[in-house]
């Protein structure tokens, strides 16, 4: 695989959503980065995701993060839960569909609920990957 190539995907149902939620994984949020355009129905965030697919870079020690928006469509409402004023970042741990809700859910029981009835998402890598020395650690 290229570091010059951009992921770009579509989430039309759960399954899809499981592949955002594995791409995503580990990502971090910057409180400052997300929009919800109540007009068009649109939540927009962007995020610095860890690249856990380039697994034939990760085996030889190197790891990349690459800036990603994620876009989801069909947003009736947006609601915060645990969303800290001291807190800058949050780090992604999972997207998931219960009850006609996207939620992401971020470290320290953070959560962004968005209630959509119908799951149409977009992921897209908005700048080339870049090398990093951290790695996500999981117990």
């Amino acid at each position: 695989m290229s570091l010059e190539k951009k992921l770009k995907l579509y989430a039309l149902n759960k399954d899809d959503l499981k592949i955002f939620s594995f791409l995503c994984q580990d990502a971090i949020l910057s409180k400052n980065e997300y929009f919800y355009d109540k007009t068009k129905k649109q939540f927009v965030t962007t995020l610095t995701r860890y690249c856990w697919e380039k697994k034939e870079f990760r085996d030889k020690n190197i790891n990349f993060r690459v800036v990603t928006g994620l876009q989801f469509k069909n947003v009736d409402n947006v609601e915060f839960i645990n969303f800290k004023t001291k807190m800058s970042f949050y780090n992604l741990l999972t997207i998931s569909y219960i009850n006609k809700n996207i939620i992401l859910n971020f470290s320290m029981s953070s959560k962004i609920k968005l209630n959509c009835n119908k799951i149409d998402a977009t992921i897209e890598d908005i700048d080339i990957p870049w090398p990093t020395k951290l790695k996500p650690i999981h117990d």
